[in-house]
């Protein structure tokens, strides 16, 4: 069979039929298709996302590595840095270890009252006391009150700072109240040098506590015997916390009284003579448990020796009178003592703090009148580095306008030195 021929279609030379190209001119016969290569771009995209990805995770890993940090908590929290853990703790008791989240507070309706919200910091691994250290990796410390828009008396806190009647916290913030307060919370803000922010709170609330009110109308009073008889009796009947008010006759009371079972305020009257109520010896105030004992619009007329009164245990005196006693207040033992408003004459010493306690009732000590005093303030020994503040106080013809022996920062620049 012979073989199938054809022609170049250039120059005209016989071809084998299936021929790609003329060998005689060098043309190609057949025209070219391109190879279709197999593509891989999607190869290309998925190994590029899965890179992106991988970068992204860290570099995210990265940021929250190196990142500021917030930390937030009641009462604990716990910290790490590169040089170790350290427990943050909140209490407004004196105890190191135990943290105090939340506290309610028993009180009267209209008393007046002050805690600390001390700060502790504790290494974890040794348990030593890290305040001090840990405190220069500190930027700031700040401490406020969050509380209801409404609140009828609102509760208001102290910048912290180092006080040295609590030596062991590295901070105290002074928390002040009313028994008509609404719950609140105290928020401590620490922020560190390296960015991190911590947070310690704790919730306050307040209990209003019964009252209990005895009158002359009702309850023998008009002697010391009698009034001696009825603090007795009141010690024995009414336990804490309720509170005890006696409104005493415009009378004048002979012997010492006695106030230790229990604290027991003293209200004071004047009658249509003016005469008021009056105590010619010592009242002692004692109470080893309880709030505070008030003294109110009372006069103690002593006759040149002994102490009008003498106070081992927290008390407050206002708008009272002491005059001719070789001490007219005395506050000693373990205790703070407050006198607002009252007038020291012709004593000895007027005012003698004399007390190593760790405990501030309020730094207030204004408008009294210091007159014809050998020495009008005597500061032996105080619980506190509080600053006292005699603002309003006028000094008159004393011996000694005030005898700071310990020290105590005090604040006159508000009061009148004649």
């Amino acid at each position: 069979m012979s073989e199938k021929r054809s022609a170049c279609p250039y120059c005209g030379a016989s071809l084998p039929a299936e021929a790609a190209f003329c060998p005689h001119c060098i043309h190609s016969i057949r025209s070219r298709q391109a190879l279709k290569v197999p593509s891989h771009l999607w190869r290309k995209i998925l190994k590029w996302a899965v890179g992106a990805v991988v970068l992204a995770a860290v570099a995210l890993g990265l940021y929250l590595y190196v990142a500021p940090a917030t930390y937030d908590a009641y009462g604990e929290v716990t910290y790490t840095d590169a040089d170790g853990t350290y427990q943050l703790l909140l209490t407004f008791r004196n105890e190191r270890f135990t943290p105090q989240p939340e506290i309610t507070e028993q009180a009267e309706q209209d008393g007046e009252y002050r805690m600390p919200s001390r700060l502790f910091i504790n290494h974890v691994d040794t348990g030593a006391n890290a305040g001090q250290m840990f405190l220069q990796k500190v930027d700031t410390v700040s401490a406020e009150i969050r509380q209801p828009a409404d609140s009828p008396s609102p509760m208001v806190c102290s910048q912290p700072e180092y006080r040295d009647f609590s030596p062991e916290a590295a901070q105290v913030s002074l928390v002040d109240f009313t028994g008509r307060s609404a719950p609140a919370e105290l928020v401590w803000t620490i922020r560190m040098e390296n960015g991190d922010t911590i947070r310690l709170r704790q919730k306050i609330a307040v209990e209003q506590i019964r009252t209990y009110d005895y009158g002359p109308e009702d309850y023998p009073m008009s002697t010391m015997e009698d009034l001696q008889a009825l603090v007795d009796r009141i010690s024995q009947e009414i336990p804490l916390p309720a509170v005890v008010n006696l409104h005493l006759p415009a009378v004048t009371y002979t012997g010492s009284l006695t106030i230790d079972g229990r604290p027991i305020n003293l209200y004071g009257s004047v009658d249509a003579m003016g005469n008021r109520t009056t105590f010619t010896d010592t009242v002692r105030v004692g109470p080893k448990e309880g709030p505070i004992t008030y003294f109110y619009d009372l006069d103690f007329a002593g006759g040149g020796t002994g102490v009008g009164v003498s106070a081992s245990a927290r008390f407050w005196a206002e708008n009272c009178t002491f005059t001719r006693w070789k001490t007219g207040v005395l506050g000693y033992g373990d205790v703070w003592v407050n006198v607002i408003g009252c007038r020291f004459a012709e004593n000895g010493t007027g005012f003698h703090f004399n007390s190593s306690g760790s405990y501030v009732t309020h730094s207030l000590f204004n408008d009294n009148t210091f007159v014809e005093n050998d020495t009008a303030v005597l500061l032996e020994e105080v619980p506190s580095d509080e600053p006292l503040n005699f603002q309003g106080c006028r000094f008159t013809d004393n011996g000694v306008d005030i005898d700071n022996r310990c020290g105590q920062p005090v604040e006159i620049s508000q009061a009148i030195f004649e």
